[in-house]
């Protein structure tokens, strides 16, 4: 048995996580360790206490890539736990926000994981045009966030009991032409993505690269639905807990681990997929990478339906009116189900606040992802998650 293998920090990913490989004399992974090391914030704790206002305002401050989702799924818990109803066209923005989130969010990831991909001759030629389709399909992601949200970062018309304020005729107009661009980029960005991962399969000959026998996880294709989740069915563990055989690992992972039907699942695009299409189950990991990339399509085509449905002159907020209740609020992030738990108060302040956020489902799949196969291949795995 060789030394285990450490890489620290790993890189090109949303997150902050280290790898740990145990590997044969061959250098195949016999375990894999992926434990996530950003500092502990609490925010459950923060939130105790406080306004229900508070809540989205704070929670959006998780993560700098998609903090519409998760002020998305605090409103949602929050107006679920108090019996509150949003207008229809609120409910339109704040689909459309967590849409245009997605429509930046994924094309950032094949920024990332383009480098894996292409060959070193064609770092002047293919890559360059690639990134500047990705940067223009950001672009393009962030207008909706920007217009709908009010602003790119942390939107602030995203409030409990629906949206600030409506868009304009010409807001309208603009997103819809936007979305046309987007459209065709996606078409394209498709289409390199599904030729990039083909090639690169059949150059080191394991079209099976990543591939795992865990469950999926997913309550919708576009925005979420707390009906297809039962909370019974889910079970956090700490990391001192489901890490309590490897204490060197348990002592320095700082995430939770959710576990469906008391098993790790995937979530995100190819979960949406294999859940909600035709998608096959039984592909490997560059699967999640094409699914991405077809997601960037679905989420295109929802969103020039929306503001077809969208009537600028209707009612997008309602003033809350508090009580003591539970709420569950989930959001399909782009990386996976994003579920948000409240116990709220008749004072209108928050009793208890839990977070299951998107990015700690796949983190297990992710080592059960890799063991199996040779060590030089985990961080190309890894990256396919947009962890």
């Amino acid at each position: 048995m060789a030394e285990p293998i450490t890489i620290a920090p790993t890189t090109r990913h949303e997150g902050h996580a280290k790898l740990v490989l145990n590997v044969d004399d061959d250098g195949i992974v016999t375990k894999a360790f992926y434990p996530n090391t950003t500092p502990v914030r609490g925010f459950e704790t923060m939130l105790q206490g406080k306004p229900a206002a508070f809540g989205p305002i704070a929670v959006m401050r998780i993560c700098g890539i998609c903090q519409a989702t998760h002020g998305i799924a605090s409103c949602e818990a929050i107006e679920n736990a108090i019996g509150a109803e949003i207008p229809q066209d609120g409910a339109i923005l704040r689909e459309l926000l967590g849409l245009g989130n997605r429509m930046h969010s994924h094309p950032l990831h094949h920024l990332l994981i383009v480098d894996d991909l292409l060959k070193p001759e064609e770092a002047d030629t293919l890559r360059i045009d690639g990134i500047k389709l990705i940067q223009k399909m950001r672009k393009e992601g962030q207008l909706i966030v920007d217009i709908v949200g009010g602003e790119g970062i942390h939107p602030p018309n995203l409030v409990i009991g629906g949206m600030r304020n409506n868009i304009t005729e010409r807001a309208k107009s603009k997103l819809y032409y936007a979305c046309k661009e987007y459209q065709e980029d996606a078409r394209q960005m498709y289409d390199l993505i599904k030729m990039l991962t083909e090639r690169y399969l059949d150059e080191i000959g394991i079209p099976d690269l990543g591939r795992h026998d865990l469950p999926y996880i997913a309550t919708d294709t576009t925005f979420g639905n707390r009906d297809n989740l039962k909370l019974d069915d889910i079970a956090e563990l700490t990391a001192q807990n489901y890490y309590s055989n490897y204490p060197e690992i348990a002592q320095t992972a700082t995430n939770q681990i959710p576990l469906y039907l008391g098993t790790p699942a995937e979530g995100g695009p190819r979960a949406r997929m294999v859940k909600f299409g035709s998608f096959r189950t039984d592909g490997g990991v560059m699967d999640v990478n094409l699914a991405r990339a077809l997601e960037n399509l679905g989420a295109v085509e929802r969103s020039l339906q929306l503001l077809e449905e969208l009537n600028i002159e209707g009612a997008t907020k309602i003033t809350p009116e508090y009580k003591d209740g539970f709420g569950v609020g989930v959001h399909e992030a782009p990386r996976a189900t994003n579920t948000h738990m409240a116990e709220m108060g008749a004072d209108g302040r928050i009793k208890n606040y839990r977070i299951i956020a998107a990015s700690t489902w796949n983190m297990p799949v992710v080592e059960k992802a890799i063991e199996g196969y040779h060590h030089k291949y985990a961080e190309v795995i890894m990256r396919a998650y947009d962890i």
